[in-house]
């Protein structure tokens, strides 16, 4: 309960500082699972001072974290030599980045932590999860929100975007009991 509180406090910190604008801190994240979607970024009211497609090699995209419903999960990435995470490449303020961090419950919570890589000259974070579970599907909802913002993405290959649509999902049904 604590860690809740404590995070709750510091997130609404971090949006009274987003009020004051975007600060002088500039990051680079990469983004390959529901933050590809420009209304998930919207009804967070995080902005991208800049976007463009990215692909990370030697990580793989997998569903492995779990979600609020039994059976249901999230994206992360994990090391995979050979294989490429395609995605898009965001340059965030530090005050939206501090933001995003309590979005993907990555501060107190530590449902998430960023990880951070540096690939042609690019340092950048993303989003891994802390509870990686085997064995658990994306929504269809969610799955859409990877798919179709990866439908732009000039270097995903062909074949890499069929199996990610083919991907099996997971329909909502119990909550977890302790999702925090």
């Amino acid at each position: 309960m604590i860690r809740y509180l404590l995070w709750r406090l510091f997130f609404e910190s971090a949006n009274l500082a987003r009020l004051f604008g975007h600060g002088r801190e500039r990051v680079y994240y990469l983004a390959f699972g529901a933050n590809l979607a420009e209304d998930v970024l919207r009804e967070r009211r995080i902005t991208p001072l800049a976007a463009r497609p990215f692909t990370l090699r030697d990580w793989g995209l997998r569903f492995n974290h779990p979600s609020l419903w039994h059976g249901c999960a999230y994206a992360s990435a994990e090391p995979s030599p050979g294989e490429n995470l395609y995605g898009y490449l965001y340059t965030l303020s530090g005050r939206d980045a501090a933001r995003m961090d309590f979005y993907e419950a990555a501060r107190f919570i530590n449902r998430y932590r960023r990880t951070w890589v540096e690939q042609d000259g690019t340092r950048l974070f993303f989003y891994q999860t802390n509870r990686a579970t085997e064995g658990l599907h994306p929504t269809d909802e969610y799955l859409g929100f990877i798919v179709d913002g990866l439908a732009d993405h000039p270097e995903a290959d062909p074949e890499y975007c069929h199996r990610l649509a083919s991907t099996p999902t997971a329909v909502p049904g119990a909550l977890v009991s302790s999702h925090l």
